[in-house]
């Protein structure tokens, strides 16, 4: 048997060793069950930490969805007192407070922000808010006047239409 000068086996010798020490088949089928046993439960927590990665990142994009509505709706009052306050201005005022309202409305463009459409439109209560009614044959059930506007964002209404509709 050749051995370095440290005194460290030569692959060799572990050669030798394997060839005549004989490998009995209940070790070997234990191991093989062993082994299996491993990668099954490898498998199922790589896959429940995909589950949870993925169960993670749709808490995150929800969270923030939920505080960009927050934000949004604390806006809309605001929103409504600056839409008054362009209609009781004189002119000159009222061409500065249209460039602010544009930008307030390009920002909720951003934020993906729409209004609902309510005058001539079918009373829809999923997104308008009747607090009127009053009568006109060739405009039933079709919203004559609105209130107050309405928006949505992302399929998901953020504050219905306060309008009036015809019976």
């Amino acid at each position: 048997m050749a051995k370095e000068s440290n005194n460290e086996p030569v692959v060799e010798e572990v050669a030798e060793k394997t060839e005549t020490e004989a490998v009995k088949p209940s070790e070997l089928e234990t191991a093989v069950k062993a082994a299996d046993e491993f990668k099954n439960m490898a498998q199922r927590i790589q896959a429940e930490f995909d589950n949870y990665r993925k169960r993670n990142a749709e808490a995150v994009r929800n969270a923030r969805n939920d505080g960009i509505d927050d934000v949004v709706e604390m806006f809309f009052p605001v929103l409504d007192n600056f839409e008054r306050g362009m209609n009781a201005v004189d002119e000159q005022a009222k061409i500065g407070m249209e460039l602010i309202y544009k930008q307030v409305l390009a920002i909720f463009e951003k934020l993906d922000v729409k209004e609902i459409a309510a005058l001539g439109e079918d009373f829809n209560p999923e997104y308008h808010h009747a607090i009127a009614r009053c009568e006109d044959e060739n405009n039933e059930n079709k919203v004559v006047e609105v209130f107050q506007k309405g928006y949505i964002r992302k399929n998901k209404v953020l504050r219905p239409a306060m309008v009036k509709v015809a019976q």
